[in-house]
């Protein structure tokens, strides 16, 4: 699937690695707003409340279904399960999970890695291996095309902390997929891609200082990631790709804090289309389809008002505005798109801040779509 499926697949991927499937299949890289694997282990640590001792024969087994809806592929289940253990004392839950997830169009994935933090989360390593069936509209020409693609996945991602805050690493991904109409139709325009075989090697940097994982009040999050890509069934065919984001969190009084986010990508001219820069999948934008304004830039600038009623209630007023194009300076030429809206947030532990969220959107061509799914936006 494309940057499409990574709404969605962020919050599987929270929870199942094998769910990032999704997000890499997608216009997602593994590294943006990685949904880590600690959102199973947080939002069920209830049932842990006391001390665990360490080492992998410590570890307990948890298993969360996680509802979702959004206006790719519509309303659908992930089912995720895993083994979680603590490596050292001073580093966050290590985890080996598996998954499954389905939506009401027949979109379904199946996944299995695994994420192991040690040396006081100086060393963070990720893998994970998916297979996807994904069915959505892909716009070509600015018409909505019913599509169906395919894929299996496999990556790799290593982060080694300079300092607690500051980590440098390095990620490979293996993709191999499909893509087909998904309707009898005829006189249909050319599909972008049929069937790809792609190797990716990305360079990651990633500087953090946020209070929260999940939903912070202070501090920021820079996220930057250069990636190098080769379509392997296509002989001299390669790509670059650059995504930087930047999340900055303020508190306002005990109840209320204001989060921003700010993001760039850009990809060369021979970027596969679900490795373009995405609204909606590079930036985790509400209000559009991912599928539909996918191009070779995007700028993007994302603000959030978040209001706690209570321990376990809270609201959210979002708005944002960007675009892409087939470079940053033409990106002003076109029109602008924006969007904004409200949500709630219903905290799913006492003890930490995992929340499940229900977003409605309202963009600039009054379209209102609603959002369903466990974590913040950003």
């Amino acid at each position: 699937m494309t940057a499409h499926l990574a709404s969605t697949f962020k919050a599987a991927a929270r929870i199942v690695p094998g769910a990032a499937l999704l997000a890499l299949i997608s216009l997602t890289p593994a590294h943006a707003d990685p949904l880590s694997n600690d959102m199973l282990n947080e939002s069920l640590n209830d049932a842990r409340e006391q001390e665990t001792p360490l080492g992998f024969g410590n570890g307990s087994v948890v298993v969360a279904p996680v509802p979702f809806k959004n206006v790719l592929i519509g309303a659908g289940l992930v089912l995720g399960g895993g083994y979680l253990f603590n490596i050292d004392e001073g580093s966050d839950t290590s985890i080996i999970s598996l998954g499954a997830m389905k939506s009401d169009n027949g979109t379904n994935a199946y996944g299995l890695g695994g994420k192991f933090v040690w040396d006081e989360n100086r060393w963070q390593v990720s893998a994970s291996l998916g297979q996807a069936e994904g069915f959505y509209d892909l716009y070509i020409g600015g018409l909505p095309i019913p599509v169906r693609q395919t894929g299996d996945i496999a990556n790799l991602s290593v982060l080694r902390g300079v300092t607690s805050e500051l980590l440098f690493g390095a990620a490979m991904r293996y993709l191999d997929t499909t893509l087909g109409y998904d309707t009898s139709g005829t006189n249909l325009p050319p599909l972008p891609e049929g069937q790809l075989e792609v190797g990716t090697f990305s360079l990651l940097a990633k500087w953090d200082t946020r209070d929260d994982d999940f939903s912070a009040r202070n501090g920021h999050l820079l996220d930057g990631a250069l990636t190098y890509g080769q379509v392997l069934n296509a002989g001299g065919r390669d790509y670059k790709k650059l995504v930087l984001t930047y999340n900055h969190y303020l508190p306002i009084g005990d109840r209320n804090s204001i989060a921003t986010r700010f993001a760039s990508c850009a990809t060369s001219k021979d970027t596969p289309f679900f490795d373009q820069c995405s609204l909606g999948g590079t930036d985790g934008f509400r209000g559009f389809s991912p599928t539909e304004f996918l191009n070779d830039a995007l700028l993007s600038a994302q603000a959030e008002y978040r209001h706690q009623f209570s321990h376990r209630f809270s609201g959210v007023a979002f708005a944002g505005l960007g675009n892409t194009d087939s470079d940053f300076a033409s990106i002003g030429d076109t029109d602008i798109r924006y969007a904004g809206g409200l949500g709630v947030r219903f905290q799913l532990s006492k003890k930490f801040k995992a929340v499940f969220s229900v977003d409605m959107s309202y963009n600039d061509r009054k379209e209102d779509l609603l959002y369903i799914y466990v974590g913040q936006r950003f």
